[in-house]
């Protein structure tokens, strides 16, 4: 049956998600965007297709297998038993095979991503992403620039770093989320530009200090909100720098159990103060959460350095782009699409796209391609239609041919979801498992749920560790730590969890790190500190609530139970500033 033809309107429109069944709008300027771009209006709502983006990503899960080409033991986010090939990444890249070699002819008696999956299954992958150099830095993933650096997931230029996960110019941190341009920084989230701070979230261009929420130039700071300029404070009470440090000895930071006591009181101390209703800097325009130097950017979250975009997370340096998830650096134009950056253009329905691509359609892994649709592994390949070259006239002409037959013939998933031209990879064409993904991060749901909705789901294998130690036998102070640690295997302290390993190892990098920091030995497994940490931000849901202060109604990701009291930016620069 052939798709209703839509007219564009200069008001908004009414839809209902064909996913989870809800109304959705259309606002006139996300016409004005279809249009520019020529692709149809979504028949997924806002939240349905973020979260299809971040299913097709696997941010930080590795395996052990062996590398289908060379036969050599490597690490990949692909674990053994895909239908496909995995290369190690440096053969991927290399001219050692051709993608060209698994072109097929357009068969219009099929649709389109049924022809698609059959070609999924065939194309080498690579098995971790990185850009640029990398130098020991083997247990990292989504990764440019890297050096020393161990367990760092979606990272730009940073070094010496450990168990991180969306940092850029991180050195010698650990254990930190969502962080620029910081230095021996730990246990921090959504923080800038701040130096030897512990344990703080929030907080800019703040230096030893441990405890900081929504803190700005601060030194020698302890368990403080909202504080600007200041230095010697705890709880926002000013010491004398002799009387402070008198303090901070008795707060005993050093040990787990002075650590996990301020935890606490600090969390009930926070709500005490205002919360800002929307988290940026030099933005304008803005609705969402966590923006820098942003303007004319709507329901989105950590953007810095963005203008006129909407429905974008983790974007930087770009513009004019829609339904984005992760990277942009100097790209515009991209919709529906994830991990595609550096240098791209008129990128659509693509994922993982980069170093000067542009005008793709429906690809996967080209980097530097152009004038591509529905290919895959394709490196500087341009004018190619399932991997198949084509002259450019031919290119143009295939190209249209196939989004009428789209539109016309669409894809039906089992779930019964019709996928046209306009839409993004159907869950049947995703690589990998919702829970390997970074959909299980920021919109958990269980395996029922995820079976429901089409997606896959990988039951993990709860393995039998031989511990060596309990972590409620560690020393409370890493004084207390010789180098023997090094050899025990240690069963995490929430080790129960759903998403816990079940036991961990201290490795040589990061003791050096808790003895430089004067911090002991943490208690649980990485996925588990990950999980605590993300759970420190409020979820990404934008709800409406009143200023506390003045009452106009403002839009904000923080609910009454994580912000009891909640300022418009016009108060809160009042009171705070």
């Amino acid at each position: 049956m052939q798709q209703e033809t839509k007219t564009y309107s200069n008001n908004s429109m009414s839809e209902n998600c064909q996913n989870c069944k809800k109304d959705f709008t259309i606002e006139p300027e996300d016409f004005n965007f279809y249009e520019k771009i020529k692709v149809p209006p979504p028949t997924f709502c806002p939240r349905c297709r973020f979260v299809r983006r971040l299913a097709s990503t696997n941010e930080r899960i590795l395996y052990k297998r062996k590398c289908d080409f060379s036969g050599e033991d490597i690490f990949s986010m692909y674990p053994v038993g895909t239908d496909f090939p995995v290369y190690k990444t440096d053969i991927w890249y290399s001219d050692a095979w051709d993608p060209h070699q698994y072109g097929v002819d357009y068969d219009f008696s099929r649709p389109f991503f049924e022809q698609l999956l059959d070609l999924y299954k065939k194309v080498p992958r690579m098995a971790l992403v990185k850009q640029g150099f990398s130098i020991n830095s083997d247990y990292t993933h989504r990764v440019h620039d890297m050096k020393n650096s161990y367990m760092v997931f979606r990272s730009t230029k940073s070094a010496n770093t450990l168990y991180s996960y969306i940092v850029e110019g991180a050195t010698d941190c650990s254990d930190c989320i969502f962080i620029s341009k910081c230095e021996l920084c730990y246990e921090c989230v959504n923080c800038s530009g701040c130096y030897s701070t512990r344990f703080s979230q929030e907080s800019s261009t703040c230096r030893d200090s441990s405890f900081l929420y929504a803190c700005r130039n601060c030194s020698s700071c302890v368990g403080c909100v909202n504080l600007v300029n200041q230095e010697y404070c705890i709880f926002n009470e000013k010491y004398t720098r002799e009387k402070y440090f008198e303090k901070l000895q008795e707060l005993k930071l050093n040990t787990t159990s002075g650590i996990e006591k301020m935890e606490k009181e600090f969390s009930e101390f926070r709500k005490k103060f205002p919360v800002r209703a929307i988290t940026s800097v030099k933005s304008d325009g803005v609705s969402g959460n966590w923006f820098s130097n942003s303007k004319n950017v709507h329901q989105s979250f950590d953007c810095w350095n963005v203008k006129d975009c909407k429905y974008v997370f983790g974007f930087f340096d770009s513009q004019d782009s829609m339904d984005v998830f992760e990277w942009g650096n100097q790209s515009e134009l991209l919709y529906e699409s994830q991990n595609c950056g550096i240098n791209c253009s008129r990128i659509y329905f693509c994922n993982q796209c980069w170093m000067g691509a542009h005008d793709l359609f429906y690809c996967n892994s080209c980097p530097s391609s152009s004038n591509c649709f529905g290919c895959i592994g394709l490196k500087k390949g341009e004018y190619s239609i399932l991997n198949k070259k084509y002259s450019k006239e031919e290119y143009e002409t295939l190209k249209e041919k196939i989004i009428k037959q789209m539109k016309e013939m669409p894809y039906t998933d089992v779930t019964g979801l019709e996928y046209r031209f306009g839409e993004n990879f159907p869950v049947a064409l995703l690589d990998f498992a919702y829970n390997e993904t970074a959909a299980i991060d920021f919109f958990p749901i269980d395996k029922k749920e995820a079976l429901a909705l089409g997606y896959k789901w990988r039951d993990k294998e709860k393995k039998n560790y031989n511990t060596t130690m309990k972590s409620l036998d560690l020393p409370e102070t890493i004084a207390e730590v010789d180098d023997s640690i090094l050899s025990q295997i240690i069963e995490c302290g929430d080790k129960n969890k759903e998403y816990s390993v079940g036991a961990y190892r201290i490795t040589e990098n990061e003791l050096a790190f808790y003895r430089r920091m004067d911090l002991p030995i943490p208690r649980v497994c990485f996925d588990v500190r990950h999980t605590r940490r993300l759970q420190k931000r409020p979820p990404l849901k934008i709800i409406k609530r009143n200023c506390t202060k003045c009452e106009i109604e403002v839009e904000t990701v923080y609910d009454e139970n994580y912000a009891p009291i909640l300022y418009c930016e016009k108060c809160y620069q009042q009171e705070v500033y």
